[in-house]
């Protein structure tokens, strides 16, 4: 059963990212904000919204990843600068251990997205996951209201009632089938 907080960071995560994606699609210059990885990371920060020196570790290294693979695309295009990329990225992730898979797919954004400028993505980067963490802290100030923790237990009595069946488990019909 998802609570109603839950719910209310999904609904708001999910609403940010297709803000996102909206902008990025209308405006030619934000293309580089909305990348598919924003939604990895928006996953991992909702599950780790209590550990701000993670997320800031994170968002670190996904900048340093992001400059590393735009360096080295500027550099060559080809394989061997992918290559080079995916395993020094994955080098510095265990090295640093920050511990967040979206990172590597950050550094390698560069090879299918073309950007015209060094900079673009480490910048577009930066920007989406700060809002990205400006938005769950807006939403963390929001569950703070009292009214909200109030209804969440309620809320869940309510649909635990509603939910309640008095049918038969299906592990009941299953076993009657093997006789």
């Amino acid at each position: 059963m998802i609570s109603l907080l839950m719910f209310l960071r999904s609904l708001v995560i999910c609403s940010y990212l297709a803000i996102i994606y909206c902008a990025s699609n209308q405006v030619p210059s934000l293309r580089m904000v909305f990348f598919p990885t924003l939604g990895a990371f928006s996953f991992l920060f909702i599950h780790r919204e209590g550990h701000i020196k993670d997320i800031r570790r994170i968002i670190i290294g996904a900048i340093i990843a992001a400059t590393l693979g735009s360096l080295f695309y500027t550099i060559d295009t080809g394989v061997l600068s992918f290559f080079a990329t995916a395993i020094l990225t994955i080098s510095l992730i265990k090295l640093f251990q920050w511990n967040a898979a979206p990172i590597l797919a950050v550094s390698l954004i560069p090879y299918f997205s073309h950007p015209v400028t060094i900079w673009a993505l480490p910048a577009a980067v930066m920007a989406s996951l700060v809002g990205l963490v400006l938005t769950l802290w807006f939403l963390g100030k929001i569950e703070q209201f009292t009214w909200i923790t109030r209804l969440d237990p309620n809320l869940r009595k309510m649909t635990s009632l509603i939910m309640r069946t008095d049918s038969q488990p299906v592990t009941g019909i299953t076993q009657e089938t093997r006789n």
